[in-house]
């Protein structure tokens, strides 16, 4: 997936841009696999494989943060409101998925989707002043 990776490149690029507090760099690396996990989903889910149809990602940067905006023309999926997987010690959830958007919900301060004019737009902020130090168990 081309697209993919331009993405991982663009924003690991603008990203050295935020003078994130504490261990910068896994931030900046928690921030792109949020990223990554929500652009993965609308190309596999909202735009069923479909890389022709339009994905538009932008960054905004600087000194205090980030914020990150994906729009796409798929379905109607508000990934605010979907259920998140628990992980139970003996089993893993008899669903799967729904683990990219707890990362990217764990990672970043900010989370919101909206509907507009027949487009999903996913907001997503991580202020410069915060750190990730998620436990991914038990949350």
């Amino acid at each position: 997936m081309d697209h993919l990776r331009v993405v991982w490149q663009t924003g690991e690029s603008l990203l050295q841009m935020v003078p994130f507090r504490g261990d910068a760099e896994g931030t900046r690396h928690s921030v792109l696999l949020a990223v990554q996990e929500m652009v993965t989903n609308v190309l596999r889910h909202a735009h069923c494989g479909d890389e022709e149809l339009p994905i538009t990602v932008t960054f905004t940067v600087d000194e205090s943060g980030c914020e990150i905006a994906i729009e796409d023309q798929g379905a109607a999926f508000d990934p605010c409101s979907a259920p998140l997987p628990t992980v139970d010690d003996a089993q893993m959830p008899a669903e799967p998925g729904g683990f990219g958007i707890l990362i990217a919900r764990m990672v970043m301060d900010r989370f919101e989707h909206r509907r507009v004019d027949r487009r999903n737009v996913l907001v997503m902020s991580k202020s410069a002043k915060t750190s990730v130090e998620a436990d991914l168990v038990g949350r």
